[in-house]
């Protein structure tokens, strides 16, 4: 499967708005790319981008909104050099080494024959830049097909993509400043493949596979499909064994929640004739007021029945899926590490050079020329005077989940390094203290949740998880999961995926050795 991506700006209309914005081909959102487990996937990135103008951010690595690079988000595949000047899911790129505009980059990604199936995505990943061109619209769908797709009742049902994007652009309908995606009021409401609320039609009792993929640079969707029911088969691409069932009208529970990040693989069987809404409900992340719910889609079914059924079972889970038990763990090494995310700031309002911000920074050598590596000084009132970190107990392993005294900025050269051995499977707890739901996200190897708070939950796999709100220093919240590190040695990142605060700096790297 061979595929090249052109980066370029196109002329559109969203939302009965004029846009010129970056793109894939020229499209919002970008194609969709459909490979087997076990094939070979070819992708050419190619920067048609204008010349990065001449930015007046303060900060250097905001200032090359055109360059970029590639992340296939969901794929477990190597994240280094394939062999000399083709690469794998590598983006651990600066702006002096990334695809700058004229340039080329070409990727291949030896997808595994026991891949799991499911739906991953793909976006541009260079540090300072990622949420301007996400914000934008350069997004697109990777689907993996294998033993899930062959059950007869999910190969008979039809398959749709859902984009759910949320496209930024101001009066003049561009998208040129940091600014304009700093503060996550400033995301608009979401589109489906580019449309606003658009009309699918269905029979009374068909039944579908619906691909929902949440590509917006920071709002949560808490997904409702009136009178009906939701059954989650996979999230993130990873399969379950059996369906999760959400069901519609029930006051008491959110719907199915996704995390800028998440994908989620659900079946829906049509019932009775009608017009019907699928939404996203109100949902809390933590901001200074909940999100507000919206109309996403009209579901009208009508026409002649058709008698569709739903798996009565699903496949096996894949080996890579397999729940990692207390043995396991311990046979694999069995280091907890606690990892700390949190923007920090002086409530009085004085700036990050002053105290107490400046003594929780721990700053190399107490330099002060580092915040300008990894944040950025804005007159919004969401970041002004406001670090956003990712820091650690210690820069070693841990077989206790210590809570830190002091965070380390992780952005850039500073990056804190959590170096894991090939082949070890570890326990890590991510620490929130801040009241807004960190997403936090991790490439390449998935990640088992065990716990929430610190309580037992029933074990899932995923590879983006939204940490819950409410964190303080003194009693952060948490979430805690087990993974296997194998197949790949190289370096990746985890980071927060909203994705302005990736971009100042709440992101760590992962070197596999």
């Amino acid at each position: 499967m061979d595929y090249t991506l052109r980066m370029t700006y196109a002329d559109l209309r969203l939302d009965n708005k004029a846009v010129n914005l970056r793109t894939y081909n020229g499209m919002i959102p970008a194609p969709t790319l459909q490979v087997d487990a076990g094939e070979l996937l070819k992708i050419r990135i190619v920067n048609d981008l204008p010349l990065n103008p001449v930015s007046q951010e303060p900060v250097e690595h905001l200032r090359y909104m055109n360059s970029a690079n590639l992340h296939t988000h969901g794929l477990h595949v190597t994240p280094g050099l394939v062999r000399p000047n083709v690469y794998g899911d590598y983006v651990v790129d600066t702006h002096t080494t990334a695809v700058h505009p004229g340039q080329s980059r070409q990727h291949e990604y030896a997808i595994g024959k026991d891949h799991p199936p499911g739906t991953s995505w793909y976006h541009p990943h260079l540090h300072g830049s990622t949420a301007i061109q996400v914000g934008s619209g350069m997004a697109g769908a990777i689907l993996i097909k294998g033993a899930l797709d062959q059950v007869p009742e999910i190969a008979a049902a039809r398959d749709r993509v859902f984009m759910f994007q949320a496209p930024i652009s101001d009066d003049k309908g561009r998208l040129e400043s940091f600014s304009q995606v700093a503060d996550p009021k400033s995301e608009p409401p979401f589109l489906i493949n580019g449309q606003r609320r658009p009309t699918l039609v269905l029979r009374p009792g068909q039944v579908e596979r619906w691909r929902l993929i949440n590509a917006g640079i920071a709002n949560y969707l808490n997904i409702e499909f009136q009178d009906h029911a939701l059954h989650l088969v996979a999230l993130d691409s990873c399969p379950r064994s059996h369906a999760q069932v959400f069901q519609s009208n029930d006051a008491q529970a959110d719907g199915l929640v996704l995390c800028p990040g998440n994908r989620a693989d659900v079946l829906i069987k049509a019932g009775a004739p009608g017009r019907y809404e699928l939404r996203t409900n109100s949902y809390d992340m933590g901001n200074e007021q909940p999100l507000d719910a919206d109309v996403l889609a009209y579901i009208v079914v009508e026409g002649s029945p058709i008698n569709m059924a739903l798996p009565q079972k699903l496949p096996p889970v894949p080996e890579a899926l397999k729940h990692i038990s207390d043995e396991e763990l311990a046979q694999k090494g069995g280091l907890r590490r606690s990892i700390v995310l949190r923007s920090v700031f002086n409530s009085d309002g004085s700036p990050l050079t002053s105290a107490p911000a400046l003594d929780l920074l721990n700053l190399p050598n107490g330099d002060l020329s580092q915040l300008s590596q990894w944040q950025y000084q804005t007159d919004s009132t969401f970041l002004a005077d406001t670090a956003l970190t990712m820091g650690a107990a210690s820069d070693k392993a841990s077989t206790q989940p210590l809570m830190p005294q002091k965070l380390a900025p992780i952005q850039s050269d500073s990056a804190i390094r959590q170096t894991v051995d090939l082949g070890s499977v570890e326990e890590w707890t991510i620490y929130n203290m801040n009241g807004v739901r960190h997403p936090f996200h991790i490439h390449i190897n998935p990640i088992e949740i065990i716990k929430v708070n610190g309580e037992a939950v029933e074990p899932f796999w995923c590879d983006t998880i939204g940490l819950p709100r409410n964190g303080k220093p003194e009693a952060p919240t948490s979430v805690t999961f087990r993974t296997r590190f194998t197949d790949f040695r190289g370096e990746y990142v985890m980071h927060c995926h909203i994705l302005a605060h990736e971009d100042m700096g709440m992101m760590q790297i992962v070197s596999v050795e």
